[in-house]
């Protein structure tokens, strides 16, 4: 695809052409086998969503939309929501984050997508949804599919350094300092090499997504709440942080946490670079690999980031990029623009007003203390660049907002 332009307005990113699909396509089949030897060619015209039938028979289909993210920004709600509309299919594995998973195989997830297809295959107006939040934000633990290589060299050269540390003494992480992190990313970087791309810049998930996907890409919607919200709202809705012996519910214990992750993710950028670090934060020493969960919750507030490389290789015109506030305040609102976004059929008010009562958003916050203003301070110049990078994105300056209500709280 070339190398990022300066140039991050909506209109700099293109659609790819013929032979950039040619080597986006052998470039996944060289990263995930697996993943691209399920997928055919082209898919069945007949059927407004991407299906084929294979040499023995079976009908297969993939989503045509995502709902990609995210987590505590009412992702889940609006995929509920969405289930009602008549257009709309799910299966087993629509929210089984297949994108977000490295162990999930394409035949796993195609199989469990067949009752859809069978729907799909008698009613071809129909498509199917996928609503696995972790799709959109690739950080190292949800961005493993197009590291096979990494995985292959890692596995067993740990196993090695836990055979040192029981038989020698020294301990696994010193091992694998010396011995695993750097070569397993080397091994990594000549697959990509391999696959004729850039390691730092294609090597991620858009790039495969749009390998299955081909010349009809889906359509992807993303939910983004402003980062200060959604990581309070994650951190209280998830046990392991606010229940860690570390952490706790006050305030303090809030910063506290948000300090130790700021403050790892900047460490690490002293040595790589933001983008590293937000795709390969574990896998880059011991170091990262032993900070708590692996900052993840801060590296999904970083929307813009993960956004231009999406924008790469599946363009603007595939998505429809929510404030999840707006969506929380105008519900019905967000519903129609997202109905037409998808281009499904119409439906009454009756219909609309029955989907947007259904599963309304939770809130995790209620009741708890709120964010002391040195810790809204700093996590507000954290995230003040991606929140711009999103606004250039997009071309809507509500996220650029974000940097003010961020510091108002």
């Amino acid at each position: 695809m070339g190398p990022p332009s300066a140039d991050k307005s909506p209109g700099s990113f293109k659609e790819p052409t013929p032979e950039q699909l040619i080597r986006i396509r052998n470039a996944s089949a060289i990263l995930n086998a697996e993943l691209m030897e399920q997928i055919p060619a082209q898919f069945d015209p007949a059927f407004k969503n991407p299906c084929w039938t294979t040499g023995d028979g079976r009908f297969r289909c993939l989503p045509y939309f995502y709902v990609t993210g995210l987590f505590h920004a009412g992702a889940i709600s609006l995929s509920e929501k969405l289930r009602l509309h008549p257009d709309v299919l799910t299966d087993a594995c629509s929210g089984c984050q297949f994108w977000g998973e490295i162990d999930k195989k394409m035949g796993h997830y195609l199989d469990h997508m067949k009752e859809a297809a069978s729907q799909i295959r008698t009613d071809p107006s129909k498509v199917l949804m996928d609503s696995s939040p972790s799709t959109f934000s690739f950080y190292w633990a949800s961005g493993g599919k197009p590291h096979i290589a990494f995985q292959e060299a890692i596995i067993p050269c740990f196993q090695g350094c836990s055979d040192k540390a029981n038989r020698e003494k020294i301990p696994v992480g010193q091992c694998m300092d010396r011995e695993c992190y750097n070569m397993s990313l080397a091994r990594d970087q000549e697959r990509a090499k391999l696959a004729g791309i850039d390691w730092r810049t294609e090597a991620h998930n858009p790039l495969l997504v749009r390998g299955v996907y081909g010349a009809r890409p889906p359509k992807m919607i993303l939910l983004a709440r402003e980062p200060l919200r959604r990581l309070f709202s994650a951190y209280h809705g998830y046990p392991h942080y606010h229940a860690a012996a570390a952490y706790g519910r006050e305030a303090i214990k809030f910063g506290q946490y948000a300090g130790d992750m700021v403050r790892a993710v900047r460490a690490c950028e002293a040595d790589y670079t933001p983008l590293l670090c937000a795709t390969l934060f574990e896998a880059l020493g011991a170091r990262e690999e032993a900070v708590y969960f692996h900052a993840d919750q801060i590296f999904r507030g970083m929307y813009g980031l993960y956004l231009e490389i999406w924008f790469r290789f599946i363009p603007p015109q595939h998505w429809l990029v929510l404030d999840a506030d707006e969506y929380f305040e105008q519900p019905k609102q967000t519903l129609a623009k997202v109905i037409d976004f998808l281009g499904l059929s119409k439906v009454n008010d009756t219909v609309l007003d029955k989907m947007v009562a259904t599963h309304p958003h939770k809130s995790w916050t209620q009741g708890q203390e709120p964010m002391l203003p040195a810790t809204r301070e700093y996590l507000a110049e954290f995230y003040r660049p991606y929140n711009s990078l999103l606004a250039q994105l997009t071309g809507n300056p509500r996220f650029e907002k974000w940097n003010e209500i961020a510091r108002q709280g």
